[in-house]
């Protein structure tokens, strides 16, 4: 009689238990990824800022190079 009771309250406490400790390790999860997400961002921010700079540093110096070219030839 008392395992009528007693088996599907003590199940329902596993259960229980059993769901909170997944949903708190899916939390951490979550909450890793997220952080990685904020970083990914930031470096994509950072490069999108230093692109012009970098191509700017590519390109002076070519042009410079065509400008001499240029003058040496007398175009």
């Amino acid at each position: 009689m008392e395992y009528v009771i007693i088996g599907p309250i003590l199940a329902l406490l596993v259960s229980m238990k059993f769901t909170d400790y997944k949903s708190k390790e899916v939390e951490a999860k979550l909450t890793a990824l997220e952080n990685k997400i904020e970083n990914v961002a930031s470096v994509i921010e950072q490069s999108e800022a230093d692109a012009p700079k970098k191509t700017m540093m590519i390109v002076a110096p070519v042009a410079k190079a065509v400008k001499d070219l240029q003058s040496a030839i007398g175009v």
